[in-house]
């Protein structure tokens, strides 16, 4: 059959699979490697893209140009400002031959999740802000894999920023050195997760961490994880001790400048610790919500304790996420103190953020 005859797309066989994922932490990464095992199951040639939002014109340009491929996007999010692109992207994909799933847990719009249902060849669109995008994965991919139910636990477990998990929180700084090294460097992201990636796809945990030695099987990996562990605990005691708090609606909201290299993530488990902040001073309590403010603009939010939702702040700085953790945008600044004090007028106008008890 002639691949140029525009009436066929929809009856041409499916034959590759692109993986386009998040590549900033686990729950990304995780979706990967359960997408890898569900193209291996079908049969199906696997590529992946690990990516952030800042790319999404290169990559939505490129993906036009695929054929016959089944394209699974996972946590990632769609807003106004880039759904135009995507779109254009995801048509021209779909015009060759392709289908489009995407699993995510992030926040849409109404117009975004209209516009990727509008979309030909059937797809799919599954957005739930209870799980995260991991467990969405598994649970329409792979509900039976025993290694994707382990992913997604893992997953879980970081990305609800329950810490539970020694493995998971090991993996977390894991991605966190290889995505950090890949930018300072000006190497690709993909290619410096890829070997984790492959292993994670392969035997689930058991290819990368030693649960008898509590080590990653990488000894190389393993010794930066534990340097990056110790520079990591320094930065952020130093970050916490600039911190600024109020008290707004009876819970305490504390918000610190977090410096490169550290993310939010990291941030929202060591503040969360009362040991470690007993380190910085002895009447430093846990806060109810932690903003973390990057010397971009982004903000990191977490919560310290029950009691206040992370998704609902994050909205009023045109953010999303879940409530356990959310992330949303401040912008450019150049004074912290009046940062703090914006942010702290526009958490005490608004009540949405305080659970209901």
């Amino acid at each position: 059959m002639s691949e140029g005859r525009e009436s066929e797309p929809k009856t041409r066989k499916i034959t590759s699979l692109l993986s386009i994922s998040h590549d900033k932490d686990v729950d990304g990464l995780a979706s990967a490697a359960i997408v890898w095992r569900y193209a291996k199951a079908k049969g199906l040639d696997f590529n992946v893209i690990l990516t952030d939002y800042g790319s999404f014109d290169q990559i939505f340009a490129n993906v036009g140009k695929r054929r016959d491929t089944l394209i699974i996007v996972t946590d990632l999010g769609v807003d106004d400002t880039v759904l135009g692109v995507v779109n254009a992207g995801l048509e021209q994909a779909i015009s060759n031959g392709c289908r489009v799933v995407w699993l995510d847990h992030h926040q849409w719009s109404d117009k975004a999740i209209k516009t990727i249902l509008s979309l030909g060849n059937k797809p799919v669109l599954k957005v739930n802000h209870e799980f995260c995008a991991a467990e969405i994965t598994h649970k329409v991919l792979m509900p039976r894999d025993e290694i994707c139910t382990d992913l997604a636990k893992i997953a879980h477990d970081t990305d609800f920023n329950l810490r539970e998990i020694e493995a998971a929180s090991a993996l977390t700084d894991a991605v966190s050195i290889l995505r950090f090294g890949a930018i300072d460097k000006k190497e690709e992201v993909t290619d410096a997760l890829y070997p984790v990636l492959s292993k994670l796809a392969e035997e689930g945990m058991d290819g990368v961490w030693d649960p008898s030695t509590h080590r990653f099987k990488d000894p190389l990996l393993d010794k930066r994880v534990d340097h990056y562990r110790k520079e990591k605990s320094k930065k952020m005691r130093k970050a916490l001790s600039g911190h600024c708090d109020q008290v707004i609606h009876e819970k305490l909201v504390r918000i610190v400048e977090i410096p490169s290299g550290l993310t939010s993530t990291d941030m929202g488990t060591f503040a969360s610790n009362p040991e470690n902040l007993k380190k910085i001073d002895k009447d430093l309590e846990v806060a109810d919500l932690l903003l973390s403010l990057s010397q971009g603009g982004m903000l990191g939010i977490r919560r310290g304790k029950d009691g206040v939702l992370c998704n609902a702040a994050a909205k009023l700085f045109n953010g999303g996420g879940h409530p356990y953790a959310a992330g949303g945008e401040y912008g450019l600044y150049e004074d912290f103190q009046a940062v703090c004090d914006d942010i702290f007028l526009t958490l005490s106008k608004n009540k949405t953020w305080i659970a209901e008890s």
